[in-house]
């Protein structure tokens, strides 16, 4: 088994679990942690126009993550279910 394959199993271990609300809260904590050190590191190296604009980029990134992890959260991931048993066919 490559490393590619091992990131992808634990990839879909993961996410075919449902987020409870302690997990979403924990990643939205971090992605704020995440955006406030990228930016200030950023203002420090590049000046405020570049942590500012990297900030944006950022919040839309974590902001995508965290209402996906959200909504399959609430409704599950069956859709990984049915891909393990046909990758356990093979």
């Amino acid at each position: 088994m490559g490393i590619i394959d091992r990131f992808e199993e634990e990839y879909v271990d993961v996410s075919s679990s449902r987020a409870s609300l302690r997990d979403l809260l924990e990643l939205i904590a971090g992605s704020i942690l995440f955006v406030i050190g990228a930016s200030g590191f950023t203002f420090y190296l590049l000046g405020r126009t570049a942590a500012i604009a990297l900030a944006g980029v950022l919040v839309v990134v974590f902001a995508v993550t965290i209402v996906s992890q959200a909504y399959w959260g609430l409704t599950g991931r069956a859709d990984y279910d049915e891909g393990e048993r046909d990758n356990g066919a093979r």
